[in-house]
């Protein structure tokens, strides 16, 4: 039996992952994306959701995480803007693209 390898850690999401998650990108404008990116974006983060039959929107100040990791980052000691890479590197574009019938 083969070990498992890659990210076997569970994320943590310390926010309500099913409310409408947006970050606001330099332009000024607002862009919906996923609760996994969410939580890795360092520019300004907002939620929005359901309070008492009320649907309310309220900025997030919470931590930022290294993408796919669960290692928190210091904001304010980081000067890239965006999401955050481990070793800087998008793990979403770096994966062995397998070829067929070669060796």
């Amino acid at each position: 039996m083969a070990e498992k390898k890659g990210a076997t850690e569970k994320l943590n999401y310390p926010f309500n992952s099913a409310g409408c998650l947006e970050v606001q990108l330099p332009n000024g404008t607002w862009y919906r994306i996923t609760p996994r990116e969410f939580r890795s974006y360092t520019y300004p983060r907002r939620i929005s959701h359901i309070v008492n039959g009320q649907y309310i929107t309220e900025e997030y100040v919470g931590p930022t995480y290294v993408f796919g990791t669960n290692k928190v980052v210091n904001v304010k000691k980081i000067k890239k803007q965006g999401l955050i890479y481990p070793n800087n590197v998008d793990p979403r574009k770096t994966k062995d693209k397998r070829t067929f019938g070669r060796v």
